[in-house]
């Protein structure tokens, strides 16, 4: 790719490329002894000049975007500058419009201010070109993290897991073959991730990767949409929903904001808030998705019965819990753990293999709701 670029830019050749080689035909370019190796090219002193100009393409095209986002050439100007390439306006625009002839890039002349991308079926070019081992990883995210990963991220990603498919369909050893030799099975009913629109979600990484804030329309659940103003502060995937973590204004709490209600998003140039002493890894484990409970530490006492709490013994619930066989050959639990929703969710989906001793609150809870679906199906039953 790089020599490509090179002949299409200057009409040359390095001195490196020694000729055609036995059988090959001039469309198919050159026989070099080097070309791309380890990041830099080995070109003669007097190829200077045309290295330069292709390490400057090739830093040029790794900063356009995928349709339906657009970089300027004013912006790829600064960004190039920033890489240490002066060059004009004028010189960015003839190289993209000479290089748009031979690869998939489009302008967006709609706009008073163009903008480029790679369209958006235009094949992964990568260098150096991706190998089985990362193609394998690859296939095996696109298959195990669906589920986990909202609609717009899916096709931000799709023309990797393309040339993954195309780098193991290619490769003859026993990688090509793994994918089918390993299955991961969720325990609790998977759920169908809602889309996202994939500009939207570009927008809200794009602000939590340069710490900008985020001009946004959001709907609440069951609320008529509202404007906000956030600093992002992280990003947490839980089920199939993925949720902005963000403040608000110049306001301290932080809030959850799923993709997926995100009717508008923009990313601005002013910095995002950064608040005194919040760390999200703490915000996490302190039970921030679950505010309402606040996450308090408890001490868990349940017992199980034997055939359902087995499992315990090899996949703990907590580091320091403690098992024992009780007198009428249930197993009994005892261990400190977070009040959350998750751990009530957790206990109720054993249903009566499981009698919760303590704490008071959760035991009371789930007797509650025990009452409430036995007379729901007692109601149910005397009206057929």
């Amino acid at each position: 790719m790089a020599i490509s670029l090179l002949h299409h830019l200057t009409g040359h050749y390095p001195h490196h490329c020694v000729g055609w080689g036995h059988g090959r035909s001039p469309q198919a370019g050159p026989v070099c002894r080097n070309d791309w190796q380890g990041g830099s090219l080995s070109l003669p002193t007097e190829w200077n000049a045309m290295s330069i100009t292709l390490f400057r393409t090739l830093e040029m095209l790794r900063h356009v975007p995928r349709e339906p986002r657009k970089i300027t050439t004013s912006e790829l100007r600064d960004r190039l500058a920033a890489a240490n390439f002066d060059v004009t306006l004028r010189t960015i625009q003839r190289d993209l419009q000479k290089l748009s002839t031979v690869f998939p890039l489009i302008s967006d002349e709609r706009d008073h201010v163009f903008g480029w991308s790679w369209s958006r079926d235009a094949q992964v070019e990568t260098l150096p070109g991706m190998d089985a081992a990362t193609a394998i990883t690859f296939a095996m995210a696109e298959e195990y993290l669906r589920d986990m990963l909202p609609s717009g991220v899916l096709e931000l990603l799709a023309p990797h897991f393309d040339q993954a498919r195309r780098v193991l369909d290619a490769t003859d050893n026993g990688l090509n073959t793994w994918k089918r030799k390993v299955r991961v099975l969720p325990r609790s009913q998977p759920l169908i991730a809602p889309d996202v629109d994939p500009e939207i979600a570009q927008s809200v990484y794009d602000a939590l990767l340069n710490d900008r804030r985020l001009k946004a329309v959001y709907r609440p659940r069951g609320r008529e949409p509202r404007e906000y103003d956030l600093s992002p502060q992280g990003l947490a995937f839980r089920d199939a929903v993925t949720y902005l973590v963000a403040s608000h204004r110049d306001y301290d709490n932080v809030l959850m904001f799923a993709l997926h209600r995100f009717l508008h998003a923009d990313v601005t140039d002013e910095p995002a808030r950064h608040l005194p002493g919040f760390d999200f890894d703490e915000w996490v484990q302190r039970g921030g998705f679950d505010a309402d409970r606040h996450g308090e530490a408890i001490q868990l006492v349940a017992q199980f019965d034997m055939a359902v709490g087995d499992h315990l013994h090899e996949t703990p619930i907590a580091d320091d819990q403690h098992l024992a066989r009780t007198d009428d050959d249930r197993l009994e639990l005892i261990a400190n753990v977070k009040d959350t929703h998750q751990l009530r969710w957790w206990l109720r989906g054993f249903g009566p293999d499981v009698e919760v001793i303590e704490p008071a609150e959760i035991r009371d809870w789930l007797i509650e709701g025990a009452r409430q679906q036995i007379s729901r199906y007692a109601d149910a039953s005397s009206g057929r």
